[in-house]
């Protein structure tokens, strides 16, 4: 994990949409979906972004990896 105090993504700065805090923990997690957890094959989930305010704790997830 890292601590980011300034993140930007497609040239605009990241806010925490919940308390508009600018600082974030950045850490790779899996975009698993309904089927996959069904079957158990999670470990094969595409891998993204995402960034945890460290106010508040709400996480914002991004697809790719950033």
């Amino acid at each position: 994990m890292e601590v980011e105090k300034s993140v930007e993504i497609n040239n605009k700065q990241l806010l925490c949409q919940f308390c508009g805090n600018a600082e974030f923990t950045k850490v790779y997690t899996k975009m698993n979906k309904k089927w996959m957890a069904i079957m158990d094959v999670e470990l094969f989930s595409p891998e993204g972004t995402a960034y945890i305010c460290r106010n508040c704790g709400y996480k914002h997830e991004f697809f790719r990896n950033l």
